[in-house]
């Protein structure tokens, strides 16, 4: 891609409205727009990011045995009404269709997977099984904050699991737990823990958030230094101490990023979902169900990460793995030489943009710091007159480290390729 073909508008300055850190970049960087209060278009810039988390969400819900489906994005009142929440649940968004048909708009997906689930599932031979998928939710909040932390319409990765038993859940639970872990420390984020909180609308009996610790956050959050309890506001309540040890917990802000509920028979009783047991009889399946939020794992990456120039993707979430930057010289050697670096580069199957822009160099490299390729080839007269090609990683240990790299083109897109396998 050549950055000036990139649909993609970039800002300088303030960015009125926006109230955190990461909600400005991802506005400056033009990975966002807003489209009403509360619901944003991503740009071709921000969908790459968005699909990059998908990929990884993907990737570990396929190796704990989930299976991907889609459900629709609306569902009948009755479903609804059937699990008894139609009226209990304030986010929900209702309407009428033409014919007087009463819809939702779903902003979970229980009952939608449960109706599912009972066109398929006849004996316990079928369990345990985990569905899931990534779809666009919608919650009628009342208040939309911080671009994509707090929004009314949102992409999710919503998965839902099925067993007999109560251990054969808690089986599952962890090993789901675990791969919410490695989910987000593929994302580059570093600070994320899990805390029990309540079940809320969801129900069931047990529940965690995954939460970044971020002073942005607008959840309050409770970890015990002395045994590594944590816990939300709504389970620790006002007294602050531990439930398990005693101590004093200490209180951070954090995003919520995630949460797992174990749901049990909540929904498999209240909507008739049944199964023949070995002994012949009909049982309900117990359920659990696993929530990422999508939009919101990339807010909390920028404001994590982010620096005075803007983001710092990793080399699995960034939107294009290199950027070639060249610096016109009135000979024109600088723009075709990294045409040839760039297009080398495609052929090798990697992502990169071009700035071959007439352009400053101020205002390619303020652009660069905003795309946040993790590494940068610029191309000037200066470096070729030394027989080098400038280098500069934007990533982990290699954060703004500049080195020089061999002329020989060959040579620096070896270099390239084994630095984005090791990065990865």
């Amino acid at each position: 891609m050549k950055i000036e073909n990139l649909c993609v508008k970039r800002l300088i300055g303030d960015v009125a409205g926006a109230t955190t850190r990461g909600h400005k970049i991802a506005i400056k960087g033009g990975y966002i727009h807003q489209t009403f209060q509360g619901g944003y278009t991503f740009s071709p810039l921000g969908w790459r990011v968005i699909q990059n988390i998908e990929n990884i969400i993907r990737d570990e819900m396929n190796k704990i045995d989930g299976q991907e489906i889609l459900m629709p994005v609306v569902s009948t009142a009755d479903l609804w009404r059937e699990s008894g929440r139609y009226d209990k649940v304030d986010v929900l968004a209702k309407f009428k269709s033409r014919a007087g048909v009463e819809y939702v708009l779903n902003p979970t997906h229980e009952e939608v997977v449960v109706d599912f689930v009972k066109s398929v599932l006849e004996t316990y031979r079928q369990m345990p099984f985990m569905v899931y998928q990534i779809q666009t939710k919608f919650r009628d909040e009342l208040r939309a904050r911080a671009g994509l932390i707090r929004t009314r319409e949102f992409i999710m990765k919503d998965a839902y699991s099925f067993h007999e038993t109560v251990e054969d859940l808690q089986k599952y639970y962890d090993r789901c737990l675990n791969a919410y872990h490695n989910v987000f420390r593929r994302c580059g984020l570093k600070n994320v823990v899990h805390v029990l909180s309540a079940t809320g609308d969801m129900g069931g009996s047990v529940a965690h958030e995954f939460q970044l610790v971020n002073e942005m956050g607008e959840d309050t959050i409770y970890l015990c230094d002395k045994c590594g309890f944590n816990a939300n506001k709504e389970v620790v309540g006002d007294n602050e101490k531990c439930p398990h040890c005693s101590a004093k917990m200490r209180s951070v802000r954090g995003i919520e990023i995630g949460n797992i509920f174990q749901l049990g028979t909540k929904y498999s009783e209240s909507m008739n979902l049944t199964y023949t047991a070995p002994d012949g009889s009909t049982k309900n399946p117990i359920m659990g169900c696993y929530g990422i939020g999508v939009g919101r794992t990339m807010a909390a990456i920028i404001e994590e990460s982010a620096d005075e120039y803007g983001p710092v993707w990793n080399m699995e979430t960034a939107p294009f793995a290199v950027e070639v930057i060249g610096l016109a010289d009135k000979e024109g050697k600088t723009i075709e030489l990294a045409e040839q670096i760039y297009n080398d580069l495609r052929t090798n199957g990697i992502e990169v943009l071009l700035d071959n822009r007439d352009a400053r160099a101020g205002e390619k490299f303020a652009d660069a710091d905003l795309i946040a390729a993790p590494i940068r080839l610029i191309v000037s007269a200066k470096n070729l007159a030394d027989n080098k090609i400038e280098v500069k990683y934007r990533v982990n240990n290699y954060d703004t480290t500049s080195l020089a790299s061999s002329f020989n083109v060959d040579s620096v897109i070896a270099d390239v390729i084994k630095t984005i396998d090791a990065l990865k």
